[in-house]
């Protein structure tokens, strides 16, 4: 059984009884009108899936009631009947969009065919109207989540403390938020296209961030996730460690014969009291080293005060101030006693706040008091020592106490590394200096038994130590700390063969570039 509202419209009242029940006979809906005014009152009150009408008709024609319909449904369908067997009146039916033209007299089965073919044609429209109206309130709910959404990710974006970048497949910058553009101090024009290791200085253990980003976006998406630590280019020249948190995603593509784009997501947290922090950690440092220096000062203190009390005793044996030996003795002793003034200077200097003046320090000389200072303290027996240094002297930017810190932390991580040797010899500690390019560089390296893979990225936190008890894990913190302030680098190396490399380079020299600064 058929099923659908059919409106027949013919002014022939047998005529349209029979249609009438010829479709009603397979289960059509009919009504049956005689004119048009009365066919479009009929469909303003009840519409139609269908309307057969005849062509001519008083008071109006089959075309204009196509018209008519038209403006009110244009998707109905509208099947013409006529007796006129010319080829005029189908013309200007199919011109007006009629559905189909029947010629009368009309078979019963062509005419349930038709009206069936009109009644599925009319539902598939709607149905897909009905679809495209769907889609089209799902785009626009789509677009009011997707504007808000955008909304709030711009807010999140260029509001959030932690600094946001994108970068593409060369380790170029596609965008930044605002606490980034703020935290280099440049415009986010100027940072666009910039290569990003221009912002960032290489980690001494993790290397440079352009090259994670290339090896992130080359490599499987489902281990496109990196997190790790960087140093950023901040303004005003200086250097804030921060922690970095790299994830590939990908973006559609607009041809589908394209593959899709990937960019880098950077998250980067950074310490906003890093000064502070780094003030404490170096003081920190510095109170570390007075075992060592307590311990030298001491046995120097120790030879001095021997002879001196000696001479003592020689003098008041004398018994005369005059003869020259005594006066020999007394100038002796003068000296060992401005000697132990030396000293107790020695222990007591960690200990005073330090006013940072930054100029011309000479690598080596700095290296030659680490050095006179550690075998005093007798912590270079039992191994080979070498130094290393071109004729010309390597001078750099910085501050000389600050380098004495970051000099004897590199030595005393050395000699540690070697440990007792078990009372034979201990192994070998080589200490280089040499400029290369624009920087002086100080190459520390030793002969021991490594650092473990595993631990390789950790040496730089501050308190993580390899040497158990024996360790503050303040070492290598600070050094990098003190090397990151100066606009120099770190990087830590440990060959397959063993043994471990620190290269420390600093800015070298240039008298028409310098600006020394102090600060406590």
């Amino acid at each position: 059984m058929k099923s659908g509202r059919v409106l027949v419209v013919e002014d022939d009242e047998t005529v349209g009884n029979t249609l009438a029940i010829a479709l009603r006979r397979v289960g059509f809906d009919v009504a049956v009108t005689r004119s048009v005014d009365e066919a479009l009152a009929a469909y303003d009150q009840a519409s139609a899936d269908v309307v057969v009408t005849d062509l001519l008709m008083p008071g109006g024609t089959g075309l204009d009631l196509l018209k008519a319909l038209d403006q009110r449904d244009p998707m109905v369908p509208v099947i013409i009947i006529t007796g006129d067997t010319s080829l005029q009146p189908a013309a200007e039916a199919v011109r007006e969009h009629a559905f189909d033209y029947l010629t009368k007299p009309v078979s019963r089965q062509l005419l349930v065919s038709t009206v069936t073919r009109a009644v599925d044609s009319r539902r598939q429209n709607q149905a897909r109207v009905s679809a495209e109206q769907r889609l089209q309130e799902e785009h626009r709910l789509l677009a009011i989540r997707h504007q808000r959404t955008a909304m709030l990710l711009s807010v999140l974006y260029n509001r959030a403390v932690e600094g946001i970048i994108v970068l593409d497949k060369e380790g170029r910058l596609v965008d930044a938020s605002d606490s980034f553009v703020a935290l280099v101090g440049r415009p986010l024009h100027d940072l666009l296209d910039a290569d990003i290791r221009e912002l960032f200085d290489p980690h001494p253990t993790e290397g440079d961030i352009q090259s994670r980003v290339v090896g992130l976006i080359a490599g499987p998406l489902v281990r496109g996730h990196w997190r790790g630590e960087m140093t950023v280019r901040a303004a005003r020249g200086r250097r804030l460690p921060a922690r970095v948190s790299l994830s590939v995603c990908e973006t559609p593509s607009v041809d589908i014969n394209e593959p899709q784009t990937r960019y880098v997501i950077a998250l980067l947290y950074y310490e906003t009291s890093h000064e502070e922090l780094s003030r404490q950690l170096q003081q920190a440092d510095r109170l570390a080293t007075i075992g060592l220096l307590a311990g030298s000062a001491a046995h120097e203190i120790r030879n001095e005060l021997g002879p001196l009390l000696g001479y003592l005793t020689m003098l008041e044996q004398s018994g005369g101030e005059d003869e020259p030996a005594a006066r020999e003795m007394i100038k002796i002793m003068r000296e060992s006693v401005k000697r132990v003034q030396e000293h107790i200077e020695q222990i007591l200097s960690p200990l005073r706040p330090r006013v940072r003046t930054r100029g011309a320090v000479s690598l080596r000389d700095v290296i030659d008091g680490i050095l006179t200072l550690l075998r005093r303290a007798g912590r270079l027996r039992r191994l080979k020592l070498e130094v290393v240094a071109p004729d010309e002297d390597v001078i750099v930017h910085a501050d000389k106490n600050e380098l004495h810190q970051i000099g004897l932390n590199l030595v005393t991580n050395a000699l540690d590394a070697l440990g007792d040797g078990g009372g034979a010899d201990r192994g070998t500690i080589s200490v280089r200096m040499s400029y290369e390019g624009e920087f002086g560089v100080l190459r520390v390296t030793d002969s021991g038994v490594g650092i473990p893979e595993n631990m390789r990225a950790r040496v730089f936190e501050p308190f993580f130590t390899t040497k158990g008890s024996g360790g503050t894990g303040l070492g290598l913190p600070v050094v990098l700390d003190i090397v990151r302030s100066l606009g120099g680098r770190v990087a830590l190396d440990v060959p397959e063969e063993g043994g471990t490399i620190v290269t420390v380079s600093l800015p070298k020299y240039r008298p028409d570039l310098a600006s020394p600064d102090a600060s406590h």
